[in-house]
This record gives structure tokens, C-alpha cells and sequence, in this order.
């Protein structure tokens, strides 16, 4: 009992070691990378199953500030990657990644709804509303003056309180029969 066990285990860890060894990453067609002692860089690389990258990065000057209150160096990179989906089509991501955060843009990308024109004509009325109130301050728009708080009730004592008695219990009680 004990060696068909024995065999029944060796025959399983055998099978995982292939399957384990079967195993292979893509092989790189393709890569390059350069690094600039001013910051600047750029890197591209190609798989054999279908993946590509590559970026340009460039220095700049930043005007948020790191955790120190520091100024601290930032850079801008543009770039895109491609890959194979499941689906066997090919999918291709361009990204810009700045002072304005990371951008990314791509055919198979979800795209924002197109603004309702009712909001792009109130928008638009809005504009014209702050122009002309900033050329003509003497019918700009003030803000009425902030009424008082109303004043709190004084206080007249403590009143008794009275808790509320229990009812009998009636089943059926709201219900009416037909």
C-alpha cells in the first residue's frame, strides 16, 4: 500500500517538474534603451509574442513640490505599448505622463459621452455672463446680505416626561375583510 502511494506521489511531482520545465518566456526580438546624464532617456523593446514598448522621456521643470515642500525633478514621458489581446487582435496604447497627470489614448479605449447641448449653451451663456460682469461692475451680481440666526428658544425648565404605555397586542387589527 505504502509503495503505490509512494509511486502514486513520484508520478505527480514528475509531471509538475515537465510541466514546470515546458514552461518558456517570449524571446526579445528587439531592444534598446539610452539613458542621458541630463535625465533624459528612451527605451524600445519587441517580443516574439506580439508585445512592444517605447518611450522618450525628458527632464522639466515642475511646479508641484514633493512632500519636503521641495521643488523636485519631474518628467515628461511620452510613449506607447502594443500587445495581443485574447481575442488575437492587436491592441495599441499611446500615453503621455506629465505635469498633468497620465493621459492615455487607444482605438479600444472608452471615450467620454459627447457634452448635451443644453450644458454647452449654459456654459456658454456663463461665459458671456462673467465677461460682462467683469467690464460692468455696477450691475454685477451681489449677494444678498446673510439674515440673522434666528434666536434660540430660553429655556423654560425641565418638563416632566411621560414615556408611552404599551398597547395590547390586536392581530388583524388594520386589516378589513372582504
Amino acid at each position: 500500500m505504502n509503495t503505490k502511494v509512494l509511486s502514486v506521489c513520484l508520478a505527480v511531482l514528475a509531471a509538475l517538474s515537465c510541466a514546470s520545465a515546458q514552461q518558456r518566456y517570449p524571446q526579445i526580438l528587439r531592444l534598446s534603451s539610452d539613458v542621458s546624464p541630463d535625465g533624459q532617456f528612451q527605451y524600445a523593446y519587441q517580443t516574439e509574442d506580439g508585445i512592444s514598448s517605447e518611450a522618450r522621456g525628458t527632464p522639466v521643470r515642475s511646479s508641484s513640490r514633493d512632500a519636503d515642500g521641495a521643488d523636485g525633478p519631474a518628467t515628461a514621458v511620452t510613449g506607447q505599448y502594443s500587445y495581443t489581446g485574447p481575442d488575437g487582435q492587436v491592441y495599441t496604447v499611446s500615453y503621455v505622463a506629465d505635469e498633468n497627470g497620465y493621459r492615455a489614448s487607444g482605438a479600444h479605449l472608452p471615450q467620454p459621452p459627447p457634452v448635451p447641448e443644453a450644458i454647452q449653451q449654459s456654459l456658454q451663456l456663463i461665459a458671456r455672463s462673467s465677461a460682462s460682469s467683469a467690464t460692468s461692475s455696477s450691475d454685477s451680481f451681489q449677494p444678498l446680505q446673510q439674515r440673522a440666526a434666528p434666536a434660540a428658544p430660553a429655556f423654560q425648565g425641565f418638563q416632566a416626561f411621560q414615556r408611552p404605555q404599551p398597547q395590547a397586542f390586536q392581530p388583524f387589527q388594520g386589516f378589513r375583510r372582504f
